[in-house]
């Protein structure tokens, strides 16, 4: 019911009068002791439209003291929290793959709400402590795949980056969150190697490539990424249902590829 549609109450227009009497006088009204839960509760928590000058007129006023709302002492509920994605954010497959910079605490929570349980670092300094009890905390397992940064020419590994592709291409690992500093350059690279994968056309996947790394993108990220041979990680792509099938094709996997082998130094005869 709506204090203002209440016939048998008026809102007090005597000077000086406080919102706990107006508030008192209604309860009257309606029968209800003028001490009840509502006037307790209000000499607790702040309310915005309570004056905090109250309790000039008598024992059985409301104290002139309150004790301030938990809220504003502790941390504040999930709901109530604001969430920060990391800079260069993006959903590479919504649910299953992200990217984006080097996360910070305050993007902790936001990584939280996706439900990430893999993390691929891309660069090779330590790990910050907070970084990982937060990954500890939150039962996220962590992979550091070091991708040189292709600078003045191709320098990104191939076995690098084979590795770094199949932590992704295994569902089992997602949803998973690939960064390195910035989530432009490396992270750039594996996200596009991963789109090739996914048969996106060349052009967009150099689009996209731009969007995250602009103005700073690399021509030699580009020469990498669209050169790179996706007949390494094939097998374990079609394995994971992410490349469809050809029409002539059948429902028999290929074998994985086998693993090179080297030679350390002439063999005697």
């Amino acid at each position: 019911m709506s204090t203002c549609e209440n016939d048998s109450y008026e809102q007090p227009t005597a000077a000086g009068s406080s919102v706990i009497t107006a508030v008192r006088d209604f309860l009257v009204t309606l029968g209800i002791p003028a001490n009840s839960r509502v006037t307790q509760h209000t000499a607790h928590c702040h309310h915005e439209d309570v004056p905090t000058d109250v309790g000039t007129e008598g024992p059985h006023d409301l104290p002139t003291t309150r004790t301030p709302s938990p809220i504003t002492e502790a941390v504040a509920p999930g709901r109530l929290r604001s969430l920060f994605p990391p800079s260069n954010y993006g959903a590479v497959v919504p649910g299953s793959v992200y990217r984006s910079s080097y996360p910070k605490p305050k993007n902790y929570d936001f990584l939280k709400s996706l439900g990430v349980k893999t993390i691929i670092t891309l660069v090779p300094e330590e790990i910050p402590t907070e970084y990982q009890d937060f990954m500890k905390l939150a039962g996220i397992q962590h992979f550091q795949v070091h991708l040189n940064a292709n600078k003045g020419c191709v320098r990104v590994q191939s076995c690098d980056m084979n590795r770094a592709l199949n932590i992704v291409l295994d569902r089992s690992n997602h949803p998973v969150l690939i960064h390195c500093n910035k989530g432009k350059h490396r992270t750039g690279c594996l996200t596009a190697t991963l789109r090739r994968l996914q048969g996106y056309d060349i052009e967009l996947i150099r689009e996209e490539y731009h969007t995250y790394a602009d103005p700073k993108a690399r021509f030699w990220d580009e020469v990498f990424f669209e050169h790179f041979d996706l007949n390494t990680v094939m097998w374990h792509a079609r394995k994971e249902n992410w490349i469809l099938p050809t029409q002539d094709a059948d429902d028999t996997l290929l074998s994985p590829p086998p693993s090179p082998s080297f030679s350390v130094g002439p063999t005697n005869p």
